[in-house]
């Protein structure tokens, strides 16, 4: 073995995978050490300084410090001066006595609310949806601009958004194909929101709504060109999303094409920060929602039978799957 050869053999022995788990170990120890001491409960009452905190815990006050800057550097509680006070993560799952308490989730597998369930996600969403239209208008308005889809000339390109909220994915595509008709569906609430923001935006005219439940509603075989589905099947379990894709499949036209958007996991689960805290949230918020890798959903859209499964990298960190039935549009 030659000298270069024995210095490329050293260089695969580095320990850094174990010093990793080291530290992995460390950020465990110091979030278990907070719960046990009580300090987020303590710092959800009022911001604190180490001293303070420490007397309420019943702790030395320089140990309370370095502790302190642990959950700092985790992004669990931010500095204001001389004191400490949570982060909103930490607030909402930390917190004891919240019905968000994460350590109630993990003890019973009991989530506090379930956004999977009908009534429940009419509630919290109808409020909100158009507020996350900026959010998501202009990268859907990207995608629009670069997803390759014929432009129609004979017929109008047959839209469905499912799930629409206030319509910003399938706006995009509107303006993107002036001839193009919205089929849009959402529940009621949502629905009457969507309306307002939609005219607002001065596409009224260019959209149908339905007032439904996604999931039992009857799609129309083979009704729709595009088929748009964002950000909706993560606070469903894996056997109502496959099945739910499987109806969308059934009323896609043969050159159709699906489009799939949501937050996505790294194929080995391991980042980035975003999808791991949105995961985190998806176990107290749902019964059995999660995020996924965009290889399950790809794998889930192949086993239907669908085509061309790509994943488009358009804007923001994560990206957009599509698929195609039969021929290309």
């Amino acid at each position: 073995m030659t000298e270069e050869q024995k210095g490329h053999g050293e260089q695969k022995l580095l320990p850094q995978v174990i010093l990793d788990m080291n530290y992995a170990f460390a950020r465990t120890a110091i979030l278990v050490a907070s719960v046990r001491l009580h300090l987020f409960t303590f710092l959800a009452r009022q911001a604190l300084t180490p001293v303070e905190l420490a007397a309420r815990a019943d702790i030395l006050p320089e140990p309370t410090a370095r502790l302190l800057k642990g959950l700092e550097a985790l992004g669990l509680v931010e500095k204001e001066g001389a004191t400490y006070r949570l982060t909103p993560p930490a607030d909402h799952f930390l917190v004891e006595g919240k019905s968000s308490y994460l350590d109630h989730t993990l003890h019973t597998s009991t989530p506090y609310r379930d956004l999977g369930d009908t009534a429940t996600a009419e509630a919290f969403f109808a409020p909100r949806v158009i507020d996350l239209f900026p959010l998501i208008f202009p990268i859907a308005s990207r995608l629009a601009a670069e997803l390759p889809l014929r432009k129609q000339q004979e017929t109008a390109l047959q839209v469905l958004d499912v799930g629409a909220g206030s319509g910003p994915w399938s706006a995009a595509f509107a303006r993107q194909y002036p001839p193009a008709l919205i089929t849009a569906i959402d529940l009621p609430a949502v629905v009457a929101q969507g309306r307002v923001h939609i005219a607002a935006q001065g596409l009224a005219e260019r959209y149908t709504w339905i007032e439904a439940d996604m999931e039992t509603f009857a799609f129309p075989s083979q009704g729709y060109d595009l088929i748009l589905c964002g950000h909706v099947c993560r606070f469903i379990s894996d056997e109502r999303t496959k099945t739910f894709l499987t109806r969308l499949t059934q009323s896609l036209r043969p050159g159709g094409t699906l489009l799939f958007a949501d937050i996505f996991l790294t194929e080995d689960r391991s980042g980035p920060p975003a999808a791991i805290t949105l995961d985190l949230s998806m176990l107290v918020n749902t019964a059995q929602g999660r995020v996924r890798t965009a290889g399950e959903i790809a794998s889930w859209l192949g086993e239907n039978g669908l085509q061309d499964i790509e994943r488009l990298h358009v804007a923001g960190p994560f990206p957009v799957v599509i698929a195609r039935k039969g021929e290309r549009l």
